[in-house]
């Protein structure tokens, strides 16, 4: 995933941030959040077609924080910011 704003800085923990619960988001940010939503799900599918059951539990647990970034940020176009809350 890319880091800051524009920048193009690549980070070298896929999806790190996406399970940290100090994460912050915006809604400026949700064309990435859905792109990666969608690699995500391709992960997900070619890691269960190969049976790779801890790389699927791994990236579901991942998509269902972006999933909730995501609801938040679209449920409130107002809101400011939306965290991943890993709880």
């Amino acid at each position: 995933m890319k880091l800051g704003g524009g920048e193009g800085i690549v980070c070298r923990h896929a999806n790190a941030c996406l399970t940290c619960p100090m994460f912050v988001t915006a809604p400026e940010f949700l064309p990435q959040h859905r792109e990666q939503r969608q690699q995500l799900l391709q992960i997900v599918s070619a890691a269960e077609a190969r049976g790779q059951a801890r790389a699927v539990e791994t990236n579901r647990q991942v998509l269902g924080n972006l999933e909730k970034i995501i609801t938040g940020l679209e449920s409130d176009p107002g809101q400011a910011e939306a965290t991943a809350d890993a709880s």
